[in-house]
């Protein structure tokens, strides 16, 4: 699948801790000096697809851009058990995955809602890999400040009724927030999370019953340049928690006026050029 002629998006295939993680990545185009690697973690429910169009946006700023399916997630193999979904498991495959795709140079880091918690755990554990990281759509926790049912309640029912049950909750509030996606964005939605597997969801829900870092100290020492982006409408935490938690992790920010909790989506364009340009400020 390609968007756009310079910058295609093309799949390739990274070997994660549990088998093997498809992924996409596209490259500057020819003659294009290469500014650096960028890597993309995809939250709860989610995959590399929710970059599908800021991957060849950042490509044509100069940067190889990869964005990958976690363990378990839509194309990527998992575990069938619970157990292989812990948060050393989801980090351990990023690590993995930036010693795969940059073995020799540090990359700039975006991590998307859960896939931020999984980033910010990397950070904190191996600084040196970083050039920078940026927390889009992605607050402090899911136990506090956020417009979220307890992950513990939302695994009962998916213990009970499956992916389905979940998606029909997504699908509504995907509708009640007033720009739905596409017929046929929804459909792939809809496949993603039925084909995603149930232990990845349910072991993602247990992960997130704890915050991801309990001493911010930890991720505002590490030495890593920090940005964190976030909509001003409808996204899972308020404009407000986001804002604390960047002062409190003296990151710079960057705000999607009318945009919720997939600014990535909504507003690609801005993101990547707000990304580049704090990528540009480092160099």
């Amino acid at each position: 699948m390609t968007q756009g002629t310079e910058a295609p998006i093309e799949s390739i295939t990274l070997q994660g801790g549990a088998g093997t993680l498809a992924a996409w990545e596209t490259k500057p185009p020819s003659g294009t000096k290469n500014r650096g690697t960028v890597v993309l973690v995809p939250g709860f429910t989610g995959s590399k697809e929710d970059f599908e169009y800021m991957l060849p946006l950042l490509a044509a700023a100069g940067y190889r851009a990869v964005a990958y399916d976690q363990r378990g997630q839509w194309q990527s193999q998992g575990p069938d058990d619970i157990s292989g979904y812990t948060m050393a498991d989801f980090t351990g495959d990023l690590l993995g995955v930036i010693d795969q795709v940059s073995p020799d140079e540090p990359v700039h880091l975006v991590g998307h809602s859960f896939g931020g918690y999984v980033a910010r755990v990397a950070v904190v554990t191996s600084p040196q890999r970083f050039r920078s990281f940026t927390l889009l759509a992605s607050g402090p926790s899911s136990v506090e400040d956020i417009k979220f049912p307890p992950p513990q309640a939302v695994a009962q029912i998916v213990e009970t009724a499956g992916q389905e049950a979940i998606w029909q909750q997504m699908s509504a509030a995907m509708t009640a927030a007033g720009q739905p996606p596409s017929p046929e964005r929804m459909e792939f939605l809809h496949q993603r999370i039925l084909q995603t597997k149930k232990a990845n969801i349910l072991g993602i829900l247990k992960v997130m019953e704890v915050p991801p870092i309990t001493d911010l100290a930890a991720l505002r020492d590490a030495g890593v340049p920090l940005l964190v982006g976030y909509g001003d409408t409808n996204d899972l935490w308020d404009p407000s928690v986001h804002e604390k938690f960047a002062q409190e992790l003296h990151a710079e920010t960057a705000v999607y006026a009318g945009s919720g909790h997939v600014p990535n989506e909504t507003v690609p364009a801005q993101v990547s050029a707000d990304l580049v340009n704090f990528w540009e400020e480092l160099a």
